[in-house]
């Protein structure tokens, strides 16, 4: 009992009647408390101010006074102006300085003519110093609250006297005492904060009275009813009366009790519909304990484990329901490792084993169960997902055979996805110049195709047209396809689809077709030219013929033609004669690079044709370089003139475009011809600005040029590469950067006897 006593003791006073008595006290002890703090501090703002505004006000006047009194010279005056603020207690220092630093006027009269140091040493302190010395400078006073705010203390500025050389400024400064209005306001504030106290425990006595009487035996029937509510006694209720807060707490508390019972009866409801819910989903699910032991199976759950009804299930281990074979610390359960872990799991990787035999594929959900915070067990969850695992395997196999057919496809194939490249067949890689697809996926669209034709791979194609599109070669060349590009699914995401077909070599043959038919229209055109030039030509140089021998026959008879003006007209004539026959080997020259046919191949003099060409290629070597004949002595070849002039004529003005304008004569053109192995060598050596070494591989490729756009085409040297093979030859190249390159052509000999062969000709440099 004795035991018990201090905790009754306190648990009384922890009570409604009690406890709201004491409360009331406290409050009001701590409202008497901060009232008395805010007003204590209140006060002493008060006070500040008031003194700083009574002091602020007489002081000046007492600088208009003093100043007016100085400027009379009555010196008197202003000691007893000075002296008469003496007669304030609570003034603790009043002084006028003159600008020496000395005391002029004082309320003790001790302290005039003495040094400032002396008469008061608490003015030479530094934040004295500075205000004094502010005051003086800005000709206005001040008064402030020291900082432990027990004095006000005020600086104001005086005119002693006033000169052609200035003014004399002294200063007058008070200090004020405020620890004895201070302390009456603070006593003030304390008897208030007392009265409040006594009239707050009054009430509050009053109140834990009226509490104690009017609240207690009705507080205690509310929490009897409480009790059996927690029981159990759903049915029990207060029945408490009146209209105060007691009584609505219990018509309150009657109504809480009746609503619980209402609840009740819902929950148990919800719980049986909830329990239907359970047993017709299609998802077997089993509830489980800590140990992993079922407590809770729906019918989907009987139905997947192969039982007819739950006891079979609950009380029993989840591994021994779905691994009826396998021991329980075999470990090799990943449901069961699932339903331990704290977070929620899933797999789709198990198999259940029924009880009649046969394993069902399954995907499970494994979820914990809290309560207040612990784990309590776990809810598992399993789909049997046979059907999905058939058509998996279905959709695999087709889509194992779609993508052999893709890898196999002629056509190039990319899948991509906002501008990513996902997939490329083996047919891509080849367009692309890839040793294999993997290289390729993860690359932007962009970097696939020329800049500017992204389009054709991006953009859906319409009505089924394709559309073409330069693709980059990964050794720098560039491959021509055909796109169409259509939309479609691809990993469940909507993805672009670009089929192309490679179609650089029909462009290569179709430009090499354009370039013969405009070289055989220009063929036709020159021999057009040439014939129509031939018949002018001929009369034009029958006439010139028959005047120069006609002025030859004058000059010994005919003065004027003997002199200085006949020889000129002579020049003139064999000049316009040499003229027309250079104009006669052109046309000549240029039947002969023009002639159509057939291709027909028969004996041709290389010089003749080499000739024939450097004449032609004259206009655009002049002014480049030197043309340096090295002729040897050579068989003719078996090939076709015209086809030959077509060959030499583009090396030559290949050479010529090689080399810079304007340094002709430090520059040249040297065509050599010799014999090797039975064949006939021509070489065209120039010495312009040579061909990169990366360049030499690709140079006979079509459309590959190094020249400026709309210099070349790019199809010259490969024209001249099939002129060469189909005579039966071969041509090579040898070059190095800024050495000059050398073209070696290989053409074969006709078979005669050495005196037949041209004679070899010295070396000669044509203009």
């Amino acid at each position: 009992m004795n035991r018990h006593a201090p905790m009754a003791f306190w648990h009384r006073f922890l009570s409604v009647r009690w406890l709201i008595p004491i409360l009331l006290v406290i409050a009001a002890t701590s409202f008497g408390l901060f009232t008395l703090k805010s007003d204590v501090a209140q006060g002493d703002h008060q006070t500040e101010q008031q003194a700083v505004a009574e002091m602020t006000l007489q002081m000046t006047y007492l600088q208009g006074t003093l100043e007016r009194l100085l400027r009379i010279g009555e010196l008197a005056a202003v000691h007893e102006e000075v002296a008469a603020l003496g007669s304030n207690s609570a003034l603790q220092q009043g002084l006028l300085i003159d600008d020496e630093h000395a005391v002029m006027a004082s309320i003790r009269l001790a302290q005039i003519g003495h040094p400032v140091r002396e008469a008061w040493t608490e003015l030479t302190r530094p934040h004295h110093l500075q205000r004094m010395q502010h005051a003086r400078q800005r000709m206005a006073g001040s008064v402030q609250v020291s900082e432990d705010g027990q004095q006000v203390v005020g600086y104001y500025p005086v005119t002693l006297h006033s000169g052609q050389r200035g003014d004399k400024v002294g200063l007058l400064v008070l200090q004020q005492d405020l620890t004895s209005n201070k302390l009456a306001r603070r006593v003030a504030a304390e008897r208030w904060a007392a009265r409040s106290c006594v009239v707050m425990g009054s009430l509050a006595a009053l109140m834990g009275l009226v509490v104690h009487v009017v609240l207690g035996r009705r507080i205690q029937r509310l929490v009897s009813t409480a009790h059996r509510l927690a029981q159990g006694e759903l049915h029990a209720r207060a029945g408490l009366r009146g209209v105060d807060e007691v009584g609505l707490l219990g018509r309150a508390f009657d109504d809480m009790a009746e609503q619980m019972d209402r609840s009740n009866q819902q929950l148990q409801e919800s719980q049986e519909r909830i329990r239907s819910l359970l047993d017709s989903t299609a998802e077997a699910i089993f509830g489980l304990d800590l140990e992993g032991h079922c407590t809770f199976c729906n019918r989907a759950a009987l139905r997947l484990s192969g039982h007819e009804h739950a006891e079979a299930l609950l009380g029993r281990s989840l591994h021994a329901i779905i691994h009826p074979d396998s021991p329980e610390d075999a470990g090799d359960c990943r449901v069961c490792a699932a339903f331990r872990e704290e977070d929620a799991m899933h797999g789709d990787d198990e198999l259940i084993r029924r009880s009649q035999g046969g394993d069902v594929p399954v995907e499970y959900w494994s979820h914990p169960v809290s309560r207040g915070g612990e784990r309590v067990g776990s809810v598992v969850t399993f789909v049997d997902i046979g059907e999905r695992k058939r058509a998996e395997s279905t959709r695999r196999r087709m889509e194992e055979g779609f993508r052999t057919l893709i890898d196999h496809s002629p056509d190039a194939i990319f899948l991509h996805r906002a501008g990513t490249l996902l997939f490329a067949n083996r047919a891509a890689a080849t367009l692309l110049g890839h040793a294999s697809p993997e290289s390729l996926r993860g690359l932007p669209v962009s970097e696939l195709v020329l800049p500017g034709e992204e389009g054709a791979l991006t953009v859906t194609s319409h009505a089924g047209v394709p559309r073409e599109a330069r693709f980059r070669h990964l050794e720098g060349r560039q491959a021509v396809g055909e796109v169409m590009t259509v939309s479609l699914v691809f990993e469940g995401l909507p993805t672009i689809a670009s089929i192309t077909r490679d179609i650089t070599e029909r462009r290569s043959v179709q430009e090499r077709m354009l370039a013969t038919e405009r070289m055989v229209s220009l063929g036709t055109l020159a021999a057009g030219v040439a014939h129509e030039i031939n018949n002018p030509l001929a009369y034009m140089l029958s006439n010139l013929h028959f005047v120069d021998t006609e002025v030859r026959a004058l000059c010994p008879s005919v003065e004027v033609m003997s002199g200085e003006q006949g020889r000129e007209i002579q020049q003139a004539l064999r000049e316009a004669i040499d003229g027309g026959n250079r104009v006669r080997d052109i046309v000549r020259d240029l039947k002969t690079f023009s002639r159509g046919g057939d291709d027909k191949r028969s004996s041709v003099d290389i010089h003749t044709v080499l000739d024939s060409c450097a004449n032609m290629a004259r206009s655009e070597i002049r002014h480049r370089a030197r043309l340096v004949k090295n002729y040897g002595t050579v068989p003719p070849v078996y090939a076709n003139d015209s086809r030959l002039g077509q060959l030499f004529l583009n090396l030559l003005v290949n050479a010529a475009q090689a080399i810079p304008h304007g340094n002709a004569t430090q520059n040249e053109i040297r065509v050599t011809t010799t014999m090797s192995a039975g064949q006939v060598l021509v070489e065209i050596q120039d010495t312009g600005v040579g061909i990169p070494p990366e360049n030499l591989t690709r140079l006979f490729d079509p459309f590959f040029t190094t020249k400026p756009v709309g210099v070349g085409t790019g199809l010259g040297l490969s024209i001249c590469h099939g002129i060469v093979t189909a005579q039966g030859g071969r041509i090579s190249v040898e070059s190095h950067p800024n050495q000059g390159s050398v073209f070696r052509v290989l053409l074969p000999a006709i078979e005669q006897p050495m005196e037949g062969f041209a004679h070899a000709q010295p070396e000669r440099v044509a203009s």
